[in-house]
């Protein structure tokens, strides 16, 4: 049996807010998601207080986790703050009382949200100094660096651990810049599902830089599995798991989370991914890339050995065949670049198969090349990539590649998003006019908007899947989506090699739904429209 170190989780919001329904209405809904994940104690803050008012928020916090987890062995609060505190009665007053009273540490700002500029606290962090206080800081709600990296300067005492970065905030923004400028700078896990991001920044500025978290609820335990899957020794996942949180905050070693009576849930396939065991199924990840672009660093460069980090990967979590895009394909010469990826990648034969990159702008070149790529069994259909190529899906330039997965019964992997480009929406004739093509819609169309035209769009047409990856921007749980369109009509994918595998996986098993619901979708249906090829 696989032993995971225990968890201390740094994000956990409870309450209502004003613009979505609640997560975790109360502590005990929360209580019971960290249960289903396996997670023993979380870093908790009011919902209410980000979009409401902080210290109405905390006050109610603090005693619902009184009264929830008299103890505090689960559930250790946090408190929102904001500069309006400074110039309301009472509430700078509330706050140092609450703190010592309860003896908190952990601060939290929503600068977004609460409408201010981080230096603005600088007062109000003057008069809390003496607690020590860590700050948790809501990094996509931060528009400048700049004034993040002040704020680190002007209070070098006090940690800021930035939440909620994903590769936009780590490698654009950059935490990675900001980080080697600040080394009271950290960043939590809840959002890092770029694959090798936590072995690179703990390489790179050691692992107490880094504290464990988790995403929102659609997330499940998506962060969970990165972090046990991580490329780094086990000293490293225990001390991001629970010990650098412990460290911050002047806590107590967290505790095992009590074996659960075995019962049917325990052979759920997040009970069995947990336990370290192979799910039986061999799984085909039907969303994947090689090769390089400039703004995402990757752990290998060259596509050999991406390939040769990828396949034990793979065989770790039971994924049997990825079927991945070329770099060079996709935003340079398509025909050297989709010739490359066969060369480099074909060789691995069913372990690794390939999608076409068919870019419009290079129509006229591809179209009579057709032929030659797929006598061969390497390529099993097309990728088209309209937002990145600025290019909207009803192009007529689209229209060989279309014909040609019509004729031979061929999936189209299409990144589909909210936009102008490729939303689901904008699918609806096409997919009627070519109803022998298969249509996977990559990231099932991105957030709420576009994976509720997804779902309409595979609803009323039998040629339509919803494709799994990246679908983690939507609010909307796929326990919904999953009973709206029927597992047989969405395909398992991770986005390696840059998704993390295990972030992708992890997220998906830990879905609250029995295994019989979730196994379609890791491989059966693939194979079905792989197998329809003429």
């Amino acid at each position: 049996m696989q032993r995971w170190p225990p968890l201390f989780d740094a994000n956990g919001p409870v309450g209502y807010g004003a613009t979505a329904p609640p997560e975790f209405p109360t502590c005990a809904d929360l209580l019971r998601h960290m249960d289903r994940l396996g997670i023993p104690r979380a870093l908790v803050w009011s919902v209410q207080a980000r979009d409401h008012h902080p210290a109405t928020g905390n006050a109610r916090l603090l005693a619902e986790v009184q009264a929830t987890d008299p103890k505090g062995e689960r559930l250790v609060p946090s408190l929102v703050i904001a500069p309006s505190m400074l110039h309301e009665p009472r509430s700078v007053d509330e706050l140092i009382a609450a703190m010592r009273t309860h003896k908190i540490r952990a601060l939290r700002v929503f600068p977004g949200t609460l409408r201010h500029k981080l230096r603005h606290l600088q007062p109000l962090l003057k008069k809390v100094a003496r607690f020590h206080p860590v700050l948790f800081v809501s990094v996509r709600e931060v528009a400048d660096d700049q004034d993040l990296l002040a704020l680190a300067e002007s209070f070098p005492q006090i940690p800021l651990v930035c939440m909620h970065a994903m590769w936009g905030q780590i490698f654009n923004f950059s935490l990675l810049d900001l980080m080697r400028r600040r080394p009271n700078l950290l960043t939590d896990t809840s959002w890092v599902h770029t694959r090798g991001t936590i072995a690179l920044v703990a390489r790179e500025f050691g692992t107490e830089r880094l504290v464990f978290a988790t995403g929102g609820k659609a997330h499940n335990g998506a962060a969970v599995a990165a972090l046990m899957h991580a490329n780094i020794t086990d000293a490293q996942r225990a001390a991001i798991a629970h010990g650098n949180l412990e460290r911050l905050l002047g806590l107590r070693a967290t505790r095992a989370a009590a074996p659960a009576i075995r019962t049917s849930r325990d052979e759920t396939l997040w009970a069995k991914f947990r336990r370290g065991e192979l799910l039986g199924v061999n799984i085909i990840d039907a969303h994947g890339h090689l090769g390089t672009t400039g703004f995402w660093p990757l752990p290998e460069r060259e596509i050999e050995d991406q390939v040769a980090a990828a396949l034990p990967e793979m065989d770790r979590l039971g994924i049997r065949t990825i079927i991945v895009s070329g770099e060079d394909a996709l935003f340079a010469d398509p025909l050297e670049g989709n010739a490359k990826l066969e060369e480099k990648a074909g060789r691995h034969g069913e372990r690794i198969r390939g999608y076409f990159g068919f870019n419009p702008y290079y129509a006229d070149r591809l179209a009579p090349r057709l032929d030659e790529f797929f006598t061969r069994p390497f390529f099993v259909g097309f990728k088209f990539l309209c937002s990145y190529w600025r290019t909207p899906v009803t192009d007529r330039r689209f229209e060989p590649a279309l014909r040609y997965a019509q004729e031979h019964h061929l999936p189209i992997l299409l990144h589909t998003w909210d936009g102008p480009f490729d939303s689901p929406a904008m699918l609806r004739d096409i997919v009627r006019a070519y109803p022998d093509a298969i249509f996977l819609l990559g990231h099932s169309g991105g957030g709420d908007k576009g994976r509720l035209e997804a779902e309409e769009l595979a609803l009323a047409n039998r040629n339509v899947y919803l494709e799994w990856c990246g679908s983690f921007t939507s609010r909307i749980p796929w326990e919904e989506t999953l009973v709206r369109v029927s597992a047989e009509r969405v395909v398992f994918g991770t986005d390696a090699v840059f998704h993390d595998f295990a972030w992708e996986l992890g997220r998906f098993l830990s879905l609250d739904l029995p295994a019989e619901s979730l196994l379609p979708v890791l491989g059966e249906n693939m194979r079905g429209i792989l197998a329809r090829r003429r």
